[in-house]
């Protein structure tokens, strides 16, 4: 009896360690497959992502687009690290942050500790960058400090964004379109079309993005709609394997209302509005009701911007050593009006335009020209 129960217990061992040494020979296949590696260019140069000591997140462009990520404001849904914020106006008080580390404020004279580079190019303020994301090759947000390698004001992180060169060897495009509520409309397209075959050829692609807003005031105004677009265009020659020059140009212009808010409590000063000859203190909409109805109290904001840029690129490789040489130059123009009391009472508007005008009143905005 004892016999036969060691003879069981045995074959009882055997069949449990059979699976297991299959088990471990299975993933001997999939090493002979192998993975293709991640090629970043975080250190200006195409490496393997796993092989530089940078903390990277790199996203494909067909990430992008499955997640609905159109410009760099909605990147904080693939990447928790990096966040965006913006205060009563988009173009001019804008604010990024890296692992919550950025400059802070919405003073237009600051430039951003978080640098963000459109194919090399730096973009010299936040709302120069918020353009959308359209015909990308990579997208990659470095985190923590990047020494000297991009040039300046990288002390919190990088974004580093790369558009698609022109196809030298054949004709391609891309078109998309989408629509959603609040009557939202995304329209995308490109074309790339070689001049001289495997030699120089021409890419243009543009975006335009259209919605309501979703915020609805007491007073008829709407805030936080969308209106925007952008074309691009470059030229790519490439007149030997040593040598490269890439010319691109840019304009954009952007036409929405932002950046209004829901009042989510009231003051307690509020029956005491009598006392400066004031019926009420405008403030209609606040609390529960105000977020889920999303209403707002405030007048109309206006939020503008028009920018357009050039730049070219230089790669010759001479055997021991390499050449790149990337200038550009950049004009960016923002004007804005903000009801800055978020209420009916019409008492505080910056920018010319509000719902009250004084004399001698100046623009709200900014002009940069920018040469790297």
């Amino acid at each position: 009896m004892r016999r036969f129960n060691r003879i069981l217990t045995a074959a009882l061992c055997s069949a449990m360690l059979v699976p297991a040494a299959y088990a471990q020979e299975a993933p001997q296949e999939d090493e002979d497959s192998g993975d293709e590696p991640i090629i970043v260019t975080a250190t200006l140069r195409a490496m393997d992502v796993q092989d530089i000591p940078l903390a990277v997140t790199a996203v494909a462009p067909e990430a992008l687009e499955r997640e609905g990520v159109s410009d760099i404001k909605t990147l904080s849904s693939i990447s928790p690290s990096f966040n965006i914020q913006s205060s009563q106006t988009e173009t001019q008080g804008t604010s990024i942050k890296i692992r919550g580390v950025g400059t802070t404020g919405n003073n237009t004279g600051l430039e951003s500790s978080v640098g963000v580079f459109i194919d090399g190019v730096y973009q010299s303020r936040p709302g120069v960058a918020l353009g959308d994301l359209v015909d990308l090759e990579r997208l990659e947000i470095l985190r923590g400090p990047q020494g000297t390698l991009f040039g300046r004001n990288t002390s919190a992180g990088a974004l580093n964004i790369s558009t698609k060169r022109a196809n030298l060897s054949q004709v391609e495009g891309f078109a998309n379109a989408t629509y959603g509520n609040y009557d939202f409309i995304n329209v995308q397209g490109g074309v790339s079309v070689p001049v001289v075959q495997d030699v120089a050829a021409f890419r243009i692609a543009g975006t335009y993005r259209k919605r309501d807003g979703y915020l609805k005031s007491s007073t008829g105004a709407d805030s936080n709609d969308r209106d925007r677009y952008m074309i691009r265009g470059q030229i790519y020659i490439e007149p030997n394997a040593d040598i490269s020059i890439r010319l691109l140009a840019d304009y954009s212009k952007v036409d929405e209302h932002c950046c209004d808010a829901v009042i989510v409590r009231e003051t307690e000063l509020a029956p005491f509005a009598a006392f400066h000859g004031l019926a009420n203190d405008g403030v209609d909409q606040f609390g529960q009701s105000a977020l889920q109805n999303l209403a707002t109290n405030s007048q109309r904001f206006f939020n503008g911007a028009e920018q357009w840029g050039v730049s070219g690129e230089l790669k010759w490789d001479f055997g021991g050593a390499k050449l790149t040489y990337i200038g550009a130059y950049r004009d960016f123009k923002s004007s804005s009006t903000a009801e800055s009391d978020f209420t009916s009472l019409r008492i505080f508007t910056t920018g010319v335009g509000g719902s009250i005008q004084a004399p001698g009143v100046l623009p709200n905005g900014d002009r940069i020209k920018t040469f790297t």
